[in-house]
């Protein structure tokens, strides 16, 4: 399956973003708006200045991926009809963020002649659509195929090559894939709710596009972005997305650990997490007592003390182990740890107290949220 999207869709006025997670389902309509540089599509693409907005609890979906369709559909229809309210408009067709299907980041070189001796529209689109058709093979949906580079014969470093004079257009593609199955399904849940798919968008492309700055994106940044159930890893370098990546483990993990670890209800876990949760514990959190219900073992029933102190050794190991695994996957990524220097963190569970400090100690690098919320 092969899929040309970009996030500006057919360049329609009225926009709809959909964001499928583990935890909840968001539905956002905008209007354009002028994006950074960097993004896909160069001054060409677009933002959103918001229109309206709605998330319900998600059920039937697990780490992004389809699980119970009939679940999945009720909450998509929920999410999407709360935000066509607010906005006022009805919504035809949305931008789906996916993070299921094993993302995959793949980079190389595509070329064709050029019959005319000069580069037309027609040239660019059948160099591009025979790089997307290579990235399709072993029954994967191409989410982006991002020219990085043109050259010209022999010459590169050449950003718009229309109309210019040579005997062979080559092109350096970054595509980002995924699983043919995991994207069908979402597709097929958008579907069933009487919504076309107006493209497919890699989640941590979607996430660097919110939160890098056009400074950052020249000079090479990391971002990490925190969700319930993945944890997903983008490379912006030299004006370009360069990778994607992702785990399917998130800030839920956290709170089943917290869960099992206290025997806690599982919503009294993630209030604990959220308010009183830590990567680091301080001498004052030995002293901050923090009380919750248990509901297994003896003491079932009972209120159960904790302290802050406490909580966080049962956070930290989780959370030490993501970024663990977002640090091997940026080092096997083969790009150069001057990269990692620059971490941007986003999304709900970056809000952890500590985790900057944590992530900054682990990667080695400066320390600082998302400078745009996304």
């Amino acid at each position: 399956m092969t899929y040309n999207p970009s996030i500006r869709g057919k360049r329609q006025r009225i926009v709809t973003a959909l964001d499928i997670g583990t935890s909840k389902v968001c539905c956002l309509i905008g209007k354009t708006s002028d994006m950074p540089d960097w993004a896909e599509g160069g001054t060409d693409a677009v933002q959103f200045d918001v229109l309206g907005f709605g998330h319900t609890r998600a059920e039937g979906l697990k780490a992004g991926m389809v699980t119970h369709l009939d679940s999945a559909e009720r909450c998509i229809r929920a999410a999407v009809d709360s935000a066509e309210r607010m906005a006022g408009v009805i919504v035809e067709d949305v931008h789906v963020s996916v993070t299921a299907g094993r993302l995959k980041s793949d980079s190389f070189s595509a070329g064709v002649g050029l019959p005319s001796g000069s580069v037309r529209e027609d040239d660019v689109q059948r160099l591009l659509a025979g790089g997307r058709q290579y990235a399709a093979r072993d029954r994967r949906t191409v989410l982006h195929a991002l020219p990085t580079d043109f050259r010209l014969d022999d010459n590169g470093g050449i950003s718009e090559p229309h109309g210019m004079c040579g005997e062979r257009l080559s092109v350096d593609l970054h595509t980002v894939t995924a699983d043919d199955a995991a994207t069908r399904n979402l597709m097929l849940s958008v579907e069933r709710c009487h919504l076309g798919v107006g493209g497919l968008v890699a989640a941590p492309y979607a996430s660097a596009l919110s939160v890098v700055t056009p400074d950052e994106a020249k000079l090479g940044v990391a971002v990490i972005d925190f969700g319930a159930g993945t944890t997903t890893l983008s490379v912006i370098a030299d004006g370009h997305f360069l990778h994607a990546d992702a785990i399917a483990l998130g800030g839920h993990g956290v709170t089943v650990d917290i869960a099992r670890t206290l025997g806690a209800p599982m919503e009294h876990a993630e209030r604990l997490k959220t308010l009183h949760g830590s990567a680091f514990a301080t001498l004052s959190d030995e002293r901050e007592i923090i009380t919750y219900p248990c509901v297994t073992g003896v003491a079932q029933g009972n209120i159960n003390q904790i302290t802050k102190a406490q909580l966080a050794c049962v956070i930290r190991p989780r959370v030490e182990e993501i970024l663990d695994l977002m640090r091997h996957r940026l080092a096997s990524s083969g790009f150069p740890a001057e990269v990692a220097q620059h971490l941007v963190l986003t999304g709900g569970g970056s809000q952890l107290t500590g985790l900057v400090e944590l992530a900054s100690n682990m990667f080695g690098a400066r320390r600082g949220l998302a400078a745009r919320a996304s």
